[in-house]
C-alpha cells in the first residue's frame, strides 16, 4: 500500500471497518510468513540432524578401514576394506543428497527474500517521490500569498512546520534505500555463492559415482581372481616385473586442462614438488584427479569476456581491473597473447571465471604466490599453464594449510580447505576431501610398487 504525503496519512479518516480490515490483512499476512519462516526452518534443522547422522556413520567406517588397513594384508582385509568402503561412499551419496536439498532449500528462501526486498525498495521510492512533491509543491507558495489567502499566523506556522517535517522525512527516506540496496546487494552475494556451491556438489556427487562404481569393480575382480583362496591372492601381490612398467607407462590425466603424461612422469613431477613442499607426492597427485573429474569451470573461457567484463557487468569494477592487471601482467612475463590463453569460464547465473591451469588460480592468487613458486621450481617466471608449476603452486597452498604434516587428519583438513576455504568443517568441504584421499590411496598403492618392485593389487 503506498501513501502519497504524511498529510494524507495524518488528514485521511478511515472508518472504523476499513482499520479493522487492514488490520486483519496485517494480522494474517504476518502470521502466514511467520508459519512459512518456521516450516523452513525446522525442515533445516531435520536435514541438518539427518545429515550429522550419517557423517558420524562415515567417521566409524573411516575408523575401521584404516584400522584393517594397519593389519596383515589378506585376502580377508582386503575385502572388508572394500565392503566398508563401499558402505561409505553409499553413505557419501546420500549425505550429498541432504546437502544439495538444504542448499537447493536456501536458494529457495534467498529467492523470496531478494523479492521482497525488491518490493520493498520500490515502495520506498514511491514514498520518496510523493513526499518531493509535496514539498515542491509548499516551495511554491510564499509568504504574501499565505496572507492573502486568508490564512492566520498559525497556519503559516503549520504549513512551515510540515515543511520541516517533509524534509526530515525524506532524508530518512534516502537513507533506507541505501540501506535496502545494500542489504539486497548483500543477500545476492550470498544467493551467488550458494549456486556456485550447488553446482559443485553436483560435480562432486558425480565423482562420487564414478568412486563407489570403482569399489564395486575392484571387489567383483579381486574375487574374480583370487577365487576367494588366499594363496591366489598373496600370489597377485607379487607380480612380475612386466607388470611394473605396465604401471609406468599407464596415463596420467587430466582431461579438463587437456594433459596427458605416463604415471612414471606424473610421480616424477609430483616427487619433486613434494621434496620441495613437504606434501605426500600421492596426495598431490589425488588432488589434481579430483579437481580435474570436478572441471565444470576449467577452461572454455577468455579473459575479456568471461573475467574482466563479467565483473564490470556484476557492478565490481575494482575487482575487474585488479583481476585484468593481473592477468596481463602473468601473460606479458611469458611472452604469451593475452588473448588465446585458457581461463575458466564464467557462469552467468553464479559467478565470474577467469582462473588459469589446472590449479585453477585467478590471476591475483597466481601473482600472491609467483615469487614462492619461482623459488622452488627454477621456473622464473613460472606460468600457470606449466603443470610442474601449477603442482607446485598447490602443494605451496596445501603446505600452508597443513598437508606438510602427512597425517591422515593433517591432509583431510588442507584438502576441504582448498576446496571450502574457511568453511572447510563443512560437508562439502569434507567430502572432497574423502574424494581427493581416496585417489591418493590408490596412487599410493602405484608408487608402492614402483619403489618396492611389486605390483599393488589393483585388478
Amino acid at each position: 500500500m503506498h501513501f502519497k504525503s504524511k498529510n494524507f496519512i495524518l488528514n485521511h479518516k478511515k472508518s472504523p471497518i476499513a482499520v479493522f480490515a487492514l488490520g486483519i490483512f496485517i494480522f494474517f499476512a504476518f502470521l502466514f510468513n511467520f508459519s512459512y519462516a518456521q516450516q523452513e526452518a525446522d525442515k533445516k534443522k531435520q536435514l541438518r540432524e539427518e545429515l550429522a547422522k550419517i557423517q558420524d556413520q562415515i567417521k566409524n567406517l573411516e575408523n575401521k578401514i584404516y584400522e584393517v588397513r594397519n593389519e596383515k594384508k589378506t585376502l580377508q582385509n582386503q575385502l572388508h576394506i572394500l565392503d566398508h568402503e563401499i558402505e561409505k561412499q553409499i553413505l557419501d551419496q546420500k549425505a550429498l543428497t541432504l546437502s544439495l536439498q538444504e542448499i537447493e532449500e536456501d536458494i529457495t528462501f534467498k529467492n523470496i527474500e531478494i523479492i521482497e526486498l525488491n518490493e520493498e525498495l520500490l515502495q520506498k521510492k514511491e514514498l520518496l517521490k510523493e513526499a518531493i512533491k509535496k514539498i515542491n509543491s509548499y516551495d511554491k507558495i510564499g509568504w504574501l500569498e499565505l496572507i492573502v489567502q486568508g490564512k492566520t499566523l498559525s497556519d503559516v506556522f503549520g504549513q512551515v512546520q510540515n515543511i520541516f517535517s517533509l524534509q526530515k522525512q525524506v532524508n530518512i527516506f534516502i537513507e533506507n534505500i541505501g540501506v535496502l540496496r545494500g542489504k539486497l546487494e548483500n543477500e545476492r552475494s550470498i544467493l551467488e555463492e550458494r549456486k556456485l556451491e550447488n553446482i559443485r556438489l553436483k560435480s562432486l556427487s558425480k565423482l562420487q559415482q564414478e568412486s563407489l562404481e570403482r569399489k564395486k569393480r575392484e571387489k567383483r575382480d579381486l574375487l574374480r581372481k583370487s577365487q576367494g583362496k588366499e594363496y591366489l591372492y598373496q600370489k597377485q601381490i607379487k607380480k612380475s616385473k612386466k607388470d611394473i612398467e605396465l604401471i609406468k607407462q599407464q596415463l596420467y590425466k587430466l582431461e579438463s586442462v587437456g594433459v596427458s603424461m605416463s604415471f612414471e612422469e606424473a610421480y616424477k613431477k609430483a616427487k619433486f614438488v613434494g621434496e620441495k613442499t613437504g606434501v605426500r607426492p600421492a596426495f598431490i597427485l589425488g588432488l589434481f584427479q579430483v579437481e580435474s573429474r570436478m572441471g565444470t569451470y576449467i577452461g572454455g573461457g577468455n579473459w575479456r569476456e568471461d573475467l574482466y567484463q563479467c565483473y564490470i557487468s556484476l557492478g565490481k569494477r575494482t575487482r575487474a581491473e585488479r583481476e585484468k592487471k593481473a592477468f596481463l601482467e602473468i601473460t606479458s612475463s611469458l611472452g604469451l597473447n593475452p588473448d588465446v590463453m585458457p581461463v575458466s569460464k564464467a557462469l552467468r547465473s553464479v559467478g565470474c571465471g577467469g582462473a588459469m591451469g589446472a590449479a585453477q588460480f585467478m590471476p591475483t592468487t597466481w601473482l600472491a604466490y609467483k615469487d614462492k613458486i619461482a623459488e622452488l621450481t627454477g621456473n622464473n617466471p613460472p606460468s600457470p599453464w606449466n603443470i610442474e608449476d601449477a603442482f607446485m603452486a598447490s602443494a605451496i597452498k596445501l603446505a600452508n594449510n597443513g598437508a606438510n604434516k602427512k597425517t591422515r587428519y593433517a591432509e583431510k583438513k588442507a584438502a576441504a580447505m582448498y576446496y571450502a576455504g574457511s568453511r572447510w568443517r563443512r560437508y562439502p568441504g569434507q567430502n572432497y576431501a574423502r574424494q581427493v584421499l581416496g585417489w591418493a590411496d590408490y596412487y599410493q598403492e602405484q608408487i608402492n610398487a614402483l619403489e618396492s618392485g611389486s605390483v599393488a593389487v589393483k585388478f
